[in-house]
């Protein structure tokens, strides 16, 4: 049973007044390089394939709009799209201890991302926008890909509709899905090799002899007409 209280948790699993007040830690070795690409991915105009290396190919990002993409390419162009207006981006990153509640090689980082609408501020230029947001990476215990990255304004937990998920779940592409068993290739070459072979004869043979048959003076008729003399 869910009590009312569960609905405003966080990715973290905390409310967000709790999980601003995590405390910072620093990377282990194996995270040191999905902060970097993570770094590079908000920042950067257009970052490269390798700095979506991090994600697994069914990750799922979720945004602060309860907006859901499905895979690295999705994400990428995600990105590049909410951050078109946005030439400049600077990035500050605060790495948390992470709640154990949360499964292991979970990451959650506290950011704050300015967005500048020119390719060079001023200095002391204020941005145009900036974000407070709390991030939440779970990574596959096997190799530690990002299998879900969940980016929460505020801290504030995201509010995806259900029917959101589902419609991006549904989305995701796998190279295989067009592929066919061998059973399920033979049986439809067993299936066409049937067909090509039922040849209706007999349909064909009625409709050329009625049309024989209405043609004048040809064979068909002129036995039609000396039947209709014989009494």
């Amino acid at each position: 049973m869910f009590h009312g209280s569960n609905t405003k948790l966080n990715a973290a699993g905390l409310a967000p007044e709790h999980s601003m007040l995590l405390p910072e830690r620093q990377p282990k070795e194996d995270e040191a390089s999905v902060l970097e690409a993570l770094h590079r991915i908000y920042t950067e105009a257009q970052p490269d394939e390798s700095a979506f290396a991090i994600f697994a190919n069914e990750v799922i990002l979720t945004l602060p709009t309860g907006d859901v993409v499905v895979g690295p390419h999705g994400i990428r162009t995600k990105f590049a799209e909410i951050f078109a207006a946005y030439p400049t981006r600077t990035l500050r990153q605060r790495l948390l201890v992470t709640p154990e509640s949360l499964p292991l090689r979970t990451i959650v980082l506290d950011q704050m991302l300015s967005l500048y609408d020119v390719d060079e501020p001023e200095a002391g230029q204020a941005p145009v926008k900036s974000i407070h947001s709390l991030l939440v990476l779970k990574r596959k215990p096997t190799d530690g890909k990002v299998s879900s990255l969940v980016e929460e304004e505020g801290h504030r937990k995201a509010t995806a509709p259900l029917a959101a998920r589902a419609a991006a779940a549904s989305n995701f592409y796998s190279p295989t899905d067009s592929q066919m068993s061998p059973v399920t290739s033979k049986l439809n070459l067993v299936k066409r090799k049937h067909h090509m072979k039922g040849k209706p004869a007999a349909l064909f043979a009625n409709h050329s002899s009625l049309r024989q048959a209405m043609v004048p003076g040809s064979p068909a008729q002129s036995q039609a007409s000396n039947a209709d003399m014989d009494f």
